[in-house]
């Protein structure tokens, strides 16, 4: 089924009606390969809400919705000449089109009918190939499948595997239990306020510690998405904020969204004054055992190779991004963005999106 078929139309999010939310909502519940968070009614909401104004492409065969995709303007002087990006811009770990089996579209093509002029993006996954959208300089992406008997069998079959780390981990979680006290793990945080509060000081922390002047939580627009999001009451955009305290000390936590099965490790942080213990590691492991309860069976970590995140992962899949435009202002505009890479790179490469 391709963009010829299709009536495209793009809508600001407020306008969306009842039946158009709800065939959005039917979409990404019977999806097999974009059932992401970040693809949902309830993650386009919030960030409506918090970052501003969101446009939806919907995708029509006759009366029939068969796909949709979030976008918001980019920020400064190409937002107002009407550059696109995902929703979210780059607090947004997936991106792509939400569509039924066997619809296929051409970027220009979409682009045109959209009357979109110029679209920038990262993290398209290589399954939206399959709707004909790719992209360019991938980079690799990292999952924990986690065991069908669940966390605990998980946890013994990685032993099988790593057992150097499966016993680093239980060494430095007993010194860590030893030196400061009983370990309290809450999957789900039971003062979310108080700990997203938290988690949002000392990721800021250690954003200045790295030295990361980019860091997504800086912007207080951002965290004020993520006070949005914990408050959400979707199945497709379920907020999980596990903390980890040791004694009556916060140690570690985690944020993120979960979609039915999956869990997508958003934004974790610790205490830097317990480094020594890898409370991260800690962390992940007490998650990884409650996954079952709460019905995940996967957690994916997003993108980036990094030894942290290869510590847990055992599935690759890949991102992409891209730059693509329709029409004489969509072509001026792409011009105009790869100039200004160049100006603040000092090189021809496109910037590369950190990890947060």
């Amino acid at each position: 089924m391709s963009a010829q078929h299709l009536r495209i139309q793009r809508k600001p999010f407020e306008a969306l009606s009842a039946s158009e939310r709800s065939g959005w909502a039917h979409l990404l519940n019977q999806s097999k390969s974009s059932r992401w968070a970040f693809l949902s009614l309830t993650y386009a909401e919030a960030v409506n809400e918090t970052l501003g104004p969101v446009d939806v492409l919907l995708c029509w065969r006759a009366d029939e919705l068969v796909g949709v995709m979030p976008l918001q303007r980019a920020t400064g002087w190409l937002g107002r000449l009407g550059m696109r990006e995902p929703v979210g811009r780059h607090m947004t770990d997936y991106f792509g089109l939400l569509a039924r089996p066997g619809v296929k579209l051409d970027w220009a093509e979409l682009l045109r009918a959209a009357r979109v002029p110029c679209l920038y993006f990262t993290h398209l996954d290589e399954s939206q190939a399959a709707h004909g959208l790719t992209g360019d300089s991938p980079r690799k992406g990292l999952r924990t499948r986690i065991h069908p008997d669940g966390g605990d069998a998980h946890w013994e079959w990685l032993r099988t595997q790593d057992k150097k780390l499966v016993s680093d981990t239980e060494r430095r979680e007993r010194k860590l239990v030893a030196e400061h006290g009983v370990i309290r793990f809450e999957m789900q945080s039971s003062t979310p306020d108080q700990d997203l509060d938290c988690l949002v000081a000392l990721k800021n922390a250690q954003y200045q510690r790295t030295g990361h002047d980019g860091g997504a939580l800086l912007d207080p627009a951002n965290a004020r998405l993520l006070a949005y999001l914990v408050k959400a009451a979707d199945p497709d955009c379920q907020p999980l904020l596990s903390v980890l305290h040791c004694g009556a000390q916060w140690v570690a936590g985690h944020f993120g969204l979960q979609c039915g099965p999956l869990l997508h490790y958003w934004f974790p942080v610790y205490d830097s004054r317990y480094s020594a213990y890898s409370p991260g590691r800690i962390l992940y492991r007490h998650i990884l055992l409650g996954a079952q309860a709460r019905g995940i069976e996967c957690i994916d970590r997003g993108e980036g190779d990094s030894a942290a995140k290869r510590d847990f992962g055992n599935e690759e899949h890949h991102f992409f991004k891209g730059l693509y435009s329709a029409g004489s202002i969509g072509s001026a505009l792409n011009i105009g963005v790869r100039i200004n890479w160049r100006i603040q790179s000092g090189r021809k490469a496109q910037p590369i999106t950190e990890g947060k």
